[in-house]
């Protein structure tokens, strides 16, 4: 991508932010960049929920919002970012959506990718569009320069996958240090990090029945207990637990992070 992108194909990009001197710094990071395209900016939820109102009636080629960014601090006053992201995802589907904060924590991000409830405990399939999407990652306000901001629109936009800053990965490292997966659990976490599911990853591993198909009771043993291992808590059907697996598995593996944080 060079210099000689037009704005429209540059990633449309909407920042989240009640702090006006924190707003206005990534708002200048982004115009920095070259990949992205600063759309617009508010200070709170009901801003936000405006701004991509507005945007959905412009958008009449893009009635989802497709390939948009919106960076949202996590605490917008009395708002909280993770809520205002998936409002924004029931009106605007196509949107990916990434919360940053000041601090790493483990628990924000089982939170950030958490699909199967609302913070009320409204299964989300009774929501008026069906079971909605976790966010999309989560960043550390302190690493958001312009180099940054492109990465992680790579990742979210491009290639559609999810993020989690570095940092938050090592913190859980460091957590884990001296401890160590068995040969069979690892097995089974380096396959959910291929994005197999159980049935596939029963074949992989020689799980069969008497009949020959797969047995899934095993590997289901051995993801309770790689969740047990990297403290990833939630509803057993929620598939947000497995985004998130799936990235502390690279980053425990060194495939991701900082792998002189495991001490052997």
């Amino acid at each position: 991508m060079g210099e000689d992108m037009t704005n429209e194909q540059r990633i449309p990009v909407l920042v989240i932010d009640d702090t006006p001197i924190k707003r206005r710094g990534v708002c200048e990071f982004v115009k920095e960049t070259e990949t992205l395209n600063l759309q617009g900016q508010g200070a709170d939820a009901g801003e936000a929920l405006q701004l991509v109102e507005a945007m959905l009636k412009e958008q009449v080629d893009n009635p989802i919002l497709e390939g948009w960014l919106v960076f949202s601090d996590l605490r917008l006053g009395a708002d909280n970012g993770v809520e205002l992201g998936r409002t924004l995802l029931e009106m605007a589907p196509g949107l990916r959506v990434v919360i940053y904060t000041q601090d790493p924590s483990w628990a924000l991000a089982a939170e950030v990718f958490r699909q199967e409830y609302t913070r009320r405990g409204v299964p989300r399939s009774s929501r008026r569009h069906g079971k909605t999407r976790g966010l999309h990652g989560y960043v550390l306000f302190g690493n958001m320069l312009p180099e940054y901001l492109e990465h992680i629109a790579e990742k979210v936009v491009t290639h559609n996958e999810t993020y989690i800053d570095e940092e938050v990965l090592s913190f859980l490292l460091e957590r884990l240090r001296g401890e160590r997966l068995t040969p069979r659990q690892e097995e089974c976490a380096s396959l959910i990090a291929r994005g197999l599911s159980n049935d596939e990853i029963a074949t992989h591993m020689g799980f069969f029945n008497t009949k020959g198909l797969p047995n899934i009771g095993p590997v289901e043993n051995l993801v309770s207990e790689l969740y047990n291992f990297f403290t990833i808590f939630g509803a057993p059907s929620d598939p947000g637990r497995r985004v998130l697996l799936a990235h502390a598995y690279e980053a425990y593996a060194g495939l991701r992070g900082k792998p002189s944080t495991i001490q052997h």
